[in-house]
């Protein structure tokens, strides 16, 4: 008796076309959920990049520029050199 399973009669059976309309709209949706989960990880991966540049202030004019990984670098921009 354990092993048998019963379907009481008031439980719908699914169509085939009911079926196919189902997975249609879980890979619509898994679609979007990993465009979503793209749009993110490059936000986030721009964001780390962003962090990790140094930006420095030019002795001779002041302007700031990007110095590279460090600030011992260079202190004087591309122009003035």
């Amino acid at each position: 008796m354990k092993n048998e399973i019963l379907i009481p009669d008031h439980f719908p059976i699914q169509k085939e076309e009911d079926l196919k309309v189902a997975d249609l709209r879980r890979d619509r949706y898994s679609q979007g959920r990993d465009v979503l989960a793209r749009e993110f990880n490059d936000a986030i991966a721009a964001r780390l990049i962003a962090d990790g540049i140094i930006k420095v202030k030019c002795e001779k004019c002041g302007k700031q520029f990007i110095a590279g990984v460090t600030a011992a670098d260079s202190t004087k921009c591309p122009e003035c050199r």
